[in-house]
């Protein structure tokens, strides 16, 4: 195990952490660290270096993204399973496969790098629960499941994460590792983080590739020990839009990957998913991108859209929201000055209309990109969201 006591060099010269750690630890975020560091204990980094937002460099963070792909090539506890290769799950916590073989390298922006990150079922199910980093605990008590459903084994709700970052980069830590933890330990889902196609691959990949996510998991719900009829999805900012659009759009979404596998030869695999929604059962949006027509985040749109500019009005998502869509929970902060909060109000707005369950909250400060946002006015978000599922799946 990496402890501060280790050389940011001696971490990133340890296979397979150089070229594996950006699918967990933002790479934008390894560039705080001066190249002249490189041999300084993570103890001297943290002292020495500054994130953008001024915090210290979060070496505890970065140590335990490290750590997990220690335990992942050692132990598979953790493993990555690609969804466009098709096959069985299992075959991604083998342990005759070399690591090289299991573990993708963080720049493959391609349908081969497709995959979702999570516990081995057949070793410990709910790993993300059993990390012992502190972060996402929260600093209230969690009440909002009960420790029954908490502790159960099997048939536990899914929860796939969706990180934001854009349809540029993705925020694999805070709006992926530390919410798996939040949800497994504290809410009773099993949970996977899907890290999906970015620019310059445009719509429909990114939201096909969250289609074949929902699929996959219901296609093989026994081995994952999940229950197929409450797979919930939850994104953060782009991450959202990728969550609201598949939502609104999975029947076509499903059409589009069922050819694409039949187009590539995989028979097989079609016929699998042939038989699986692509529809969520809920929707969880951290201060989401909602609408590309007006008080929109041009990065996102112009990622996911390209050239196509009719596509603005197709993945404006409050524009076509019916009673058909699925109960969703949402979340902004007032001063958020990335996304505009009246995405959230004008999603609330269109769920109310159409007479879809849902709770959108907006709090008062805690800017953009808070993750679970403990230190902030919106702290409560997430016990409010396993709250309002738990109702519903109950």
């Amino acid at each position: 195990m990496f402890t501060k006591n280790n050389t940011f060099d001696q971490i990133m010269h340890t296979s397979p952490v150089r070229r594996a750690i950006g699918n967990l630890f933002p790479a934008c975020w390894l560039e705080r660290i001066p190249k002249e560091h490189y041999g300084y204990t993570m103890s001297r980094i943290e002292k020495e270096d500054r994130m953008d937002w001024g915090a210290p460099f979060i070496s505890d963070s970065f140590l335990e993204c490290a750590n997990i792909l220690m335990d992942t090539v050692r132990n598979q506890r953790f493993g990555f399973v690609p969804l466009w290769k098709g096959g069985h799950p299992s075959a991604a916590f083998d342990p005759a496969d070399p690591p090289d073989k299991r573990i993708p390298d963080a720049d493959a922006n391609c349908a081969e790098g497709v995959w979702l990150f999570t516990a081995n079922p057949e070793t410990d199910s709910i790993a993300f629960a059993h990390l012992p980093a502190a972060s996402s605990v929260p600093p209230y008590p969690s009440a909002a499941v009960s420790a029954q459903k908490r502790e159960q084994t099997s048939a536990r709700p899914a929860v796939i994460l969706c990180p934001g970052g854009g349809y540029e980069m993705l925020s694999a830590y805070s709006e992926g590792i530390q919410l798996a933890q939040r949800m497994e330990r504290d809410g009773g889902y099993k949970a996977f983080i899907l890290h999906y196609r970015i620019t310059p691959n445009h719509y429909p990949l990114p939201q096909m590739d969250l289609a074949l996510a929902i699929m996959h998991i219901r296609a093989y719900a026994d081995w994952y020990r999940i229950d197929p009829d409450r797979v919930l999805i939850v994104g953060a900012s782009a991450g959202g839009h990728l969550c609201a659009s598949e939502a609104l759009l999975q029947e076509d979404l499903k059409k589009e990957v069922l050819a694409k596998l039949r187009g590539s030869n995989d028979a097989q695999a079609s016929a699998v998913f042939a038989d699986c929604s692509a529809r969520p059962d809920g929707i969880g949006l951290l201060y989401p991108v909602i609408s590309f027509l007006s008080e929109y985040h041009e990065g996102s749109c112009q990622n996911l859209i390209g050239q196509t500019d009719s596509l603005r009005e197709v993945l404006s998502v409050e524009r076509h929201i019916t009673n058909a869509y699925p109960p969703t929970y949402a979340f902004s902060n007032a001063d958020d000055d990335a996304v505009p909060v009246s995405n959230t109000i004008r999603l609330k707005e269109a769920l109310a209309q159409a007479g879809v369950t849902h709770l959108c909250e907006v709090f008062a400060s805690g800017g953009h990109g808070v993750g679970l946002g403990y230190d902030c006015s919106c702290g409560a978000w997430s016990e409010h969201m396993l709250a309002f599922f738990d109702r519903l799946f109950s």
